[in-house]
């Protein structure tokens, strides 16, 4: 018999305090249990109870025992678990947390076919500019951030593609200013920066490339970067993918695209140490991997 096989049947004692229980749960005899929790006590010389009447009392060392053989044993239910749900049908509750202008390209456009296709997830789905606190939260799923993650140890980081910078502003903006030429004209012009964006990414730039400008009009929202921008305020900097329609439709105007920054990555991330259960899985491979 394994080590392992031992640890169970001492937690199966410990946690009924009887081997006589204990043997009759795992149809065994009394004298054959009790002969493997000595023999496991021997092997690694430590003593696991001691007797209160008819009732077995855990030791110190019997305690610490118990408690990670616990441990194995859900883990090793996981991987129960685990084998059962290769070919289950995805299900369950999915938290998903998603840049709004990313949902808004990539997820809402497919999710009536993605919910018929699945109608066991029961999905949570939360548009922000806020990358989310996993494991506070309960959070299986971010996607569309490139902005730095709590605790980025515990958290699986992958690209889900790559986008460019664009410096924009208004057509009303630039008839009162000229455009600019260079970045030192920058200096010249009022920029509208985004509360999250860090002090040394109020412009991203290609590499070699560096502005002192500052913002003069902080907001918290994307949206309000774009509404300001088109009320005439300043310059905003954002992804392609944010203010292509605005670029089409002549209510931005680009400038300086020599020198902003591209193959910018856009990340989704899920938890590090957690199984990527199917309705997960099903999520990335419909919505994040073509």
């Amino acid at each position: 018999m394994s080590d392992l096989d031992r640890f169970e049947l001492f937690t199966y004692v410990a946690q009924l305090g009887s081997l006589t229980q204990a043997a009759k749960q795992l149809d065994l005899t009394k004298a054959s249990l009790s002969k493997q929790i000595k023999r496991l006590e021997a092997d690694f010389a430590i003593a696991l109870f001691a007797r209160n009447k008819q009732r077995l009392i855990l030791t110190t060392q019997g305690e610490a025992l118990l408690e990670q053989c616990l441990r194995v044993k859900r883990e090793v239910e996981e991987a129960r678990n685990i084998c059962k749900q290769f070919h289950a049908e995805p299900e369950g509750e999915l938290h998903v947390v998603a840049f709004k202008h990313i949902a808004d390209k990539l997820i809402f456009p497919k999710l009536k076919n993605f919910l018929t296709k699945y109608p066991k997830i029961r999905l949570q789905l939360d548009t922000t500019e806020r990358v989310p606190d996993f494991f506070a939260e309960q959070i299986d799923l971010a996607v569309g951030f490139n902005l730095p993650v709590p605790n980025p140890g515990e958290v699986i980081q992958k690209s889900m593609g790559t986008t460019r910078y664009v410096l924009c502003a208004s057509p009303t903006y630039f008839a009162e200013k000229s455009q600019p030429n260079t970045l030192d004209d920058l200096l010249e012009h009022f920029y509208i920066g985004h509360v999250s964006r860090p002090d040394d990414q109020i412009l991203r730039l290609k590499p070699g490339y560096h502005s002192a400008i500052k913002p003069h009009l902080l907001v918290n929202t994307v949206d309000s970067m774009l509404e300001c921008a088109k009320q005439g305020l300043g310059l905003i900097q954002l992804p392609l993918y944010v203010v292509e329609d605005y670029l089409q439709r002549g209510e931005l105007i680009e400038v300086l695209a020599e020198f902003q920054a591209t193959n910018t990555n856009i990340y989704y991330h899920y938890p590090k140490f957690r199984y990527m259960k199917p309705k997960v899985r099903k999520f990335i491979e419909y919505f994040l991997e073509k």
